[in-house]
Parts: structure tokens; sequence; C-alpha cells
């Protein structure tokens, strides 16, 4: 009998995912009205597949950069400086990324 679904542990690593996650950013950029809703949508189905990140990742990361005042599209490094201080268990890579998700979704 094949297994249709991985274990969490056989997921893909975040660096297994850069390659889907820059693609789709990429078809986000430049798509038009009608198909920005489901490409972010793709974008956050990707994202519950980074370790450390999680479903609930973005609404924190959110939250933590609007209690901090700050605006991932406009700083980004002081964005992924304010959630790694908020959790300290993300790694520079997954912040990076979990940042870039919120910039993505905003656009």
């Amino acid at each position: 009998m094949t297994t249709v679904f991985k274990s969490l542990s056989a997921r893909q690593t975040p660096s297994d995912l850069d390659l889907l996650r820059a693609a789709l950013q990429s078809a986000l950029d430049t798509a038009d009205e009608a198909e920005r809703p489901g490409l972010r949508r793709a974008l956050g189905l990707v994202e519950g597949f980074v370790p450390g990140v999680g479903p609930d990742g973005v609404q924190r990361a959110r939250t933590v950069l609007a209690e901090a005042g700050v605006d991932p599209r406009t700083a980004e490094v002081t964005a992924v400086r304010e959630v790694r201080r908020a959790y300290p268990a993300l790694s520079l890579q997954e912040a990076v990324d979990l940042v870039r998700l919120l910039v993505a979704q905003a656009a």
C-alpha cells in the first residue's frame, strides 16, 4: 500500500521550498488582479510547510510588526529583526521567508 501523505519529519525543508516560493512570488509580482488571490493563497499554503513558522506564524509575525510599528514592505531588515526578537527560535532564513511572505500577502 502506498502512503499518500508524508509524515511531518519527511516534509520538505525550507531550502527545498525556496524554488517554489520564488516561483509563486514571481507569478504574484506579474499577476493581474484576478490571479492575485489564488497566488496569495498558494503562498500561504507553502508557508505551512516551513518548520518553525506554521499556519499561525504569519498572523503572529503580523501582530509583532504591527505592535512595533514596522511596515515589512518598506523596512524589511527591521521587520526581520523584530520577528527574530519576538521568536528567537526562528533561523535568520525562516524570519526572512516569513517577512517576505507577509509582503507578498500585502501586495
